[in-house]
């Protein structure tokens, strides 16, 4: 799975190098260098690394190609990346002041049995606890032993 990532991601480095020279500013040629070298130096050890990565280097691909650098690359890079959706729910957030200010984006826990007849999945509520479901399938007549 993670070899399906890895090609994406080079296959985006492709995309950005090709798109690079559509930025006009000197500065902003620079952040786009120090970005994709951030991306480059993130370790590929967890899904969680290589979808960060992916994400922000897609996002990066799509604003090359429209030639301008804003938003999360207004900037150069943080010394650590949070995940894309809530760099850009914080980016949103600042934006505009009526939202309330973004936190960081609770994961959930999901899991299948490994018969597949049952699912759970649990995520917090912050300050009241969490919300669980649980689905079973039951047993059909041809598969209960006796």
């Amino acid at each position: 799975m993670s070899l399906k990532y890895n090609e994406e991601f080079k296959y985006a480095l492709r995309d950005i190098a090709n798109n690079s020279f559509k930025l006009e500013n000197q500065f902003d040629r620079v952040r786009c260098t120090e970005w994709v070298h951030k991306l480059v130096m993130l370790s590929d050890d967890s899904l969680e690394n290589i979808k960060i990565r992916n994400d922000y280097a897609q996002y990066l691909r799509i604003m090359l190609r429209a030639g301008v650098l804003h938003g999360i690359f207004s900037n150069s890079p943080p010394a650590t990346l949070m995940p894309f959706p809530e760099a850009m729910g914080k980016l949103v957030a600042s934006k505009v002041t009526s939202l309330p200010p973004m936190g960081p984006i609770n994961v959930y826990m999901k899991h299948w049995s490994p018969d597949g007849r049952a699912y759970v999945a649990i995520k917090p509520i912050p300050g009241k606890g969490v919300l669980t479901y649980l689905s079973v399938t039951p047993i059909s007549d041809g598969q209960h032993n006796n």
